[in-house]
């Protein structure tokens, strides 16, 4: 696994590759992404379950007293990285429990994403629906 800045320029992936992001500024300091913002991390990992358990680590607050900065909060890489690495270590072990707890996570994540899609769905229809109503109202004469 490597963890490094994003500079904004995409690799290739190599085989069975997973690549993620870290925000590494502000509150949500050490959360991790699926898609690059400004101020992250780039994480390529051969594990995409690697995903989960930084989301686990992020949820757990264990990251709020490395959390430097006045004004804008943020982490240090290097810091990160002493902290993770041995979290990841210890995360994947022969304990089926704890594996398909990550499982689970992967499934709620996905079930979120779906029903983002259907809001929008739903959004769309309901502003369609709208306009051609407004279409019949505007064509009928006003007596």
């Amino acid at each position: 696994m490597t963890i490094k800045t994003h500079n904004g320029a995409k690799k290739e992936l190599n085989n069975n590759e997973t690549v993620f992001y870290i925000q590494s500024r502000g509150n949500n300091s050490g959360r991790p992404l699926k898609k690059a913002i400004p101020n992250c991390w780039e994480v390529r990992t051969e594990r995409s379950i690697d995903f989960e358990i930084m989301y686990i680590i992020f949820e757990s607050k264990i990251l709020l007293p490395f959390l430097r900065g006045s004004v804008i909060p943020f982490l240090s890489l290097e810091e990160y990285k002493k902290i993770v690495h041995p979290i990841l270590k210890n995360a994947i072990n022969d304990n089926r429990i704890i594996n398909e707890h990550y499982l689970q996570i992967r499934k709620i994540e996905q079930n979120i994403a779906n029903q983002d899609k259907i809001k929008s769905l739903l959004s769309e229809m309901k502003i369609t629906l709208s306009h051609q109503v407004f279409k019949k109202i505007k064509t009928e004469k006003i007596i």
